[in-house]
């Protein structure tokens, strides 16, 4: 006999579950990982980490890269949708710290994305054959 779903209890359950999981990301944020490097910048939600995301700089406690943010607005979404496509991961004022970064680094940024675009052409990179 299937248990019968509560839609409001599971509701909550991901809601518990979301506020648990940024806690922890808060935490984890505190603590200097062993053998990683966090830099903080000028921006108080954009940090960078030696090993995560090549160090490129990201939202602190979100995991998520400047680069993201910025492609996802050039694909046409607003700050609003990328709050909701990330759903309860990155606040507003994050997605709005990271296009302020963004506009202070604009050449770091389009480096990245550009190198980022050249990869994905290239595709796959294939073992020679004998």
């Amino acid at each position: 006999m299937a248990a019968e779903l509560n839609p409001e209890r599971i509701y909550n359950e991901l809601s518990w579950l979301r506020q648990e999981v940024q806690s922890l990301r808060s935490k984890l944020d505190t603590l200097a990982p062993a053998g990683r490097s966090s830099l903080r910048t000028d921006h108080p939600h954009i940090v960078r980490s030696e090993g995560v995301h090549g160090g490129r700089p990201m939202v602190r406690g979100a995991g998520v890269s400047v680069q993201a943010i910025v492609e996802q607005i050039r694909l046409g979404r607003s700050p609003a949708q990328i709050v909701e496509d990330y759903d309860g991961v990155l606040t507003l004022a994050q997605v709005y710290d990271a296009l302020s970064y963004f506009y202070e680094h604009q050449g770091e940024i389009e480096e990245e994305i550009a190198r980022h675009r050249a990869a994905l052409r290239e595709g796959p990179q294939r073992a020679p054959t004998a």
